[in-house]
């Protein structure tokens, strides 16, 4: 029988440790020396003693019961929820000009039980995949940033951005491709492969803008052409 038992967790494996009975009597007859001729104060009994009586010599093993190895779909519960898709200027394009789009995805750690284990799961962006809804799509390393926070006027390229060549609407979407990784109290683990979580739909309305030369301004002539 295994007494005091502990569990305990190492990397991506997890340890069970306790003792069990063994060795013999240390009582009897003989002195200084127990019933079976031993020692009464040797170190540990050999191999082929055994308990006798009430006294037992307690020998601590620890050993591997098995080993974890948590894939995506153990930890999709852990991972973030999908986040919105932002587009510059908002839902509105000119045919031939960059609309910049924008997911703000980042580290998240959510904590929990796993295999009945206390664990910390770790999701880290790794890339993003921007479909337009022209059917283009693009792979960049992260979400993007918007006009403003690069410092770029309206309808400026970003590696994000992307011109539609005709006009109508657009549902653009992307999805966040994320890393994950575990630690069951003795540091992180990855889980292999890329868990993508697809963001909302964004509807993109491009329109055509069309100019012409004219001798006067719309505040000259409101009723020119194009006023």
């Amino acid at each position: 029988m295994i007494e005091n038992c502990n569990t305990k967790s190492t990397g991506a494996s997890v340890e069970v440790s306790g003792t069990i009975p063994g060795g013999r009597d240390t009582t009897g007859g003989g002195g200084e020396r127990g019933g079976n001729g031993r020692d009464t104060d040797a170190a540990a009994p050999d191999a082929d003693d055994e308990c006798v009586g009430a006294l037992c010599y307690r020998i601590p093993i620890t050993y591997e019961v098995g080993i974890l190895r948590p894939t995506l779909t153990d930890v999709a519960s852990f991972a973030p929820a999908g986040l919105g898709l932002t587009d510059e200027p908002d839902g509105v394009g000119i045919v031939g000009m960059p609309v910049n789009f924008v997911v703000t995805a980042t580290t998240h750690e959510q904590t929990g039980e796993l295999f009945d284990l206390p664990v910390t799961v770790r999701f880290t962006p790794d890339s993003v995949v921007f479909a337009y809804g022209d059917g283009v799509t693009r792979t960049t390393a992260d979400g993007g940033r918007s006009l403003s926070a690069l410092g770029l006027p309206q309808f400026s390229a970003t590696p994000t951005s992307h011109a539609y060549a005709a006009r109508g609407t657009y549902t653009a979407s992307a999805l966040v491709r994320y890393a994950a990784e575990v630690d069951f109290g003795s540091g992180w683990v990855p889980v292999p492969g890329l868990l993508a979580i697809p963001t909302a739909n964004a509807t993109i309305d491009v329109l055509e803008a069309r100019t012409a030369l004219v001798d006067r301004t719309c505040i000259e002539d409101p009723a020119g052409v194009g006023c």
